[in-house]
């Protein structure tokens, strides 16, 4: 049995460190003096904890502005800090989004070249040997990171999904501030997989927009494109409020509230907030550009 691992958190946002950071402690259980010379460390997600299908996520690298201090002799049952890092990119965060249902499970697998010195007789008896990194007197070492832990650390990266990174929603204008508040509420149920309430917090992001643009609620929805969109064609201004009734019909879902209820996913609820980015941001501009015509 090899040096003992203990996971003690999950950590992001740290000033100069773009990556993730996983903290442990390292013992040594055994009678000996134990000092590393080497190692490697791999990080895989598990997709399926049922079946325990794993997908490579890529290398874990230690936080290096000094000499970690798990590079020292280990006495016996003497324990160090050690910190190790992810350098994820936005797909790799994606692509857990993209398959959890609740908590998120890694998996870690490596080496650690060993050279140990045991006390005994006339001689010390010296070794070097390779090892594997411990978790539990198990291996490989196995990570259960809570769903509300995992929602807090995608808040702190300010990651809601690949596309609105790579093709970003624009700011939306002052008039649209409770619609932007309804929109990141969606979010944070998404994220928490609750399908229902986000497609709720959608459906209340284009409800609140008569009143807040226009100080009523007896403004309809027909009434409130046809203002918003006064310098388009008949025709455009038509066909657009066809689109946003039917996305807020599937937002309707949500509810259940007539009818036989309708059984809302996750894909659905991912689905709708990022139509509703979209058409948000359209309506957005078609606010601040006001009686301007389109250039």
């Amino acid at each position: 049995m090899g040096l003992q691992f203990t996971f003690y958190k999950l950590q992001v946002g740290i000033p100069r460190l773009p990556g993730m950071l996983f903290h442990f402690t390292i013992n040594n259980p055994h009678p000996r003096v134990s000092r590393i010379w080497s190692y490697n460390f791999e990080l895989y997600h598990v997709t399926n904890p049922n079946s325990m299908e794993i997908q490579f996520l890529g290398p874990l690298v230690p936080n290096l502005p000094f000499l970690p201090e798990w590079f020292h002799d280990f006495q016996q049952s003497q324990e160090r800090p050690c910190e190790l890092v992810w350098n994820y990119e936005r797909k790799h965060i994606q692509s857990i989004e993209d398959s959890r249902h609740g908590d998120v499970f890694f998996e870690i697998k490596g080496n650690l070249l060993v050279a140990s010195e045991y006390a005994g007789g006339a001689a010390t008896q010296r070794e070097v040997a390779w090892d594997s990194p411990y978790s539990n007197n198990a291996y490989p070492i196995r990570l259960k990171i809570a769903q509300s832990d995992w929602v807090s650390l995608l808040d702190e990266m300010k990651f809601t999904h690949i596309l609105l990174h790579e093709f970003p929603a624009p700011a939306f204008h002052p008039a649209f501030a409770r619609s932007a508040e309804h929109w990141r509420e969606a979010w944070d149920h998404h994220r928490k997989n609750e399908p229902d309430s986000a497609l709720m917090a959608c459906f209340k992001a284009f409800e609140c927009l008569g009143f807040e643009l226009q100080g009523t609620t007896a403004v309809t929805r027909q009434q409130l494109v046809k203002s918003l969109l006064a310098n388009e064609p008949t025709a455009k201004q038509d066909a657009f409020h066809d689109v946003l009734e039917k996305l807020t019909h599937f937002m309707h879902l949500g509810r259940h509230a007539k009818g036989h209820p309708s059984k809302v996913h996750r894909d659905d609820a991912e689905m709708i907030l990022l139509c509703a980015a979209s058409l948000l941001g359209y309506l957005s501009k078609q606010h601040a550009r006001g009686s301007v015509p389109h250039p």
